[in-house]
């Protein structure tokens, strides 16, 4: 794929979610090809010239999409006060001893959120508790939980992946889920788990080979064991774990519909976005005679 031809898939691909992107953006998440911001900017700037990108306010969108910038203007004021909350969420998982890493994952983690969106949540569980922790987790935030009724979603917390620190690989290996995870906002880990986790999902530089992790630092994602739960570690929890997970399994047995159950690695969500954003992207490539 030629410069050019990863420049406009950038910016079809972050269309769909009507984000426009500025130039370290452009950069960082080209598509499929590795090349340097200067270059880049070049590429942008004959691609303004024959008529096929626009630029307005810094931002560079697709041939009359510009209506986008004011779009993501206004959805970055939603999302500042939704990555408040999502910090209160996270702040109240750090009680239960096994959550190793909280962030924040879909349109949130780009500051992309609508009003009416809920917040979705990434949590990395220690090993051999990833039952355990999601009804605890599930019990914190009871209060502040979306509805599953769909009655009540604005603000809510959407706990929709789970995953065991052993198994912190994601199997579906795509341009979405890459996206997914070299996107999502990380809002505290115990031990380095971020760094686990990106070392573990290095697949993602086939689809985005510029980008690079958030620097973590360490009074940021450094989060102190509580000594007073180390019991959790012993057979008990074990015990706990399979009971936790059957009571679970069964009160979820008639309800899955799009969701993907694993023994170390939990996917909640209510439609099948990934399917749907691949295949619009396809179509939208095709178009463009890419």
């Amino acid at each position: 794929m030629n410069l050019s031809s990863a420049i406009l898939s950038t910016l079809v691909y972050h269309d769909i979610f009507s984000y426009p992107l500025d130039l370290s953006e452009t950069a960082n998440l080209l598509i499929k090809k590795k090349a340097g911001e200067e270059s880049i900017a070049r590429g942008l700037g004959s691609l303004r010239v024959i008529g096929k990108v626009g630029a307005n306010n810094g931002y560079f969108f697709l041939k009359d999409r510009q209506k986008i910038v004011r779009i993501r203007k206004l959805r970055a004021k939603y999302s500042q006060q939704k990555l408040e909350r999502a910090a209160f969420f996270a702040g109240l998982l750090k009680v239960i001893p096994s959550v190793k890493l909280v962030a924040v994952s879909g349109a949130l983690s780009m500051r992309n959120s609508s009003k009416g969106d809920d917040i979705d949540l990434v949590i990395v569980t220690s090993k051999n508790l990833l039952w355990t922790t999601r009804f605890l987790a599930n019990l914190l935030l009871l209060p502040f939980k979306r509805d599953p009724a769909g009655q009540k979603i604005s603000d809510r917390a959407c706990l929709n992946m789970f995953l065991d620190e052993s198994a912190l690989s994601i199997r579906d290996r795509n341009v979405y889920t890459a996206h997914e995870i070299c996107q999502m906002k990380l809002l505290w880990d115990r031990g380095g788990t971020y760094k686990k986790f990106i070392d573990a999902n290095k697949w993602v530089k086939k689809y985005l080979p510029n980008w690079q992790p958030e620097k973590v630092t360490s009074s940021k994602s450094q989060v102190p064991s509580h000594k007073s739960f180390q019991f959790i570690t012993n057979n008990l929890a074990l015990i706990t774990e399979r009971v936790l997970s059957s009571l679970q399994l069964s009160y979820m047995k008639s309800k899955i519909t799009t969701e993907r159950i694993g023994k170390t690695q939990l996917f909640f969500h209510p439609k099948n976005t990934q399917d749907w954003i691949i295949s619009e992207y396809k179509k939208r490539l095709k178009k463009l005679g890419i």
